[in-house]
């Protein structure tokens, strides 16, 4: 078998493994690992059998086909799935709510260990506490609201 054939079966090759991995077996598995060295590995053999010319005519025949393999998973329904179409917005920060619970008192609903829930002007609050444990139903005091992280403390009869 020629160089030159030997380069093309492994580009072709290459494509179509990777083509599975993408459509069929999605993930990072053998298969892909095995299309991309088999594409790597024409890309070089054309380099150092065929010449420098011939490597990168390889190399750009690779990247049009990863493009078109990237275009056609962009195209179909499960290259949609794959984007997130909704964005974040900024600037919302922590919830002015909880920073008015500093210095308030309530009760533990469930074992602080050291995160729970506790119950503060007939609400109910995530917190944490600086790691002590804390039974159900026992006192507590806000002692620090740094953001949305609400420190509390057992209160002190």
């Amino acid at each position: 078998m020629t160089p030159a054939l030997l380069v093309v079966l492994l580009l072709v090759v290459g494509v179509v493994l990777l083509a599975i991995e993408v459509f069929v077996i999605p993930g990072v598995g053998l298969v892909g690992l095995l299309g991309g060295a088999a594409v790597v590995g024409a890309v070089a053999l054309a380099w150092t059998t065929l010449g420098a010319a011939h490597g990168l005519l390889a190399l750009g025949a690779g990247v049009c086909a990863a493009g078109l393999l990237f275009w056609a998973v962009a195209r179909t329904r499960a290259g949609q799935k794959m984007v997130l179409h909704e964005t974040q917005r900024s600037g919302r920060g922590p919830d002015a709510r909880l920073a008015a619970l500093a210095g308030k008192e309530g009760r533990a609903l469930t074992p602080l260990r050291p995160a729970g829930t506790v119950e503060i002007d007939d609400r109910a609050v995530d917190v944490v506490t600086d790691g002590l444990y804390v039974e159900a139903g026992t006192p507590v005091r806000v002692s620090s609201v740094e953001g949305n992280r609400v420190v509390v403390e057992p209160r002190k009869p």
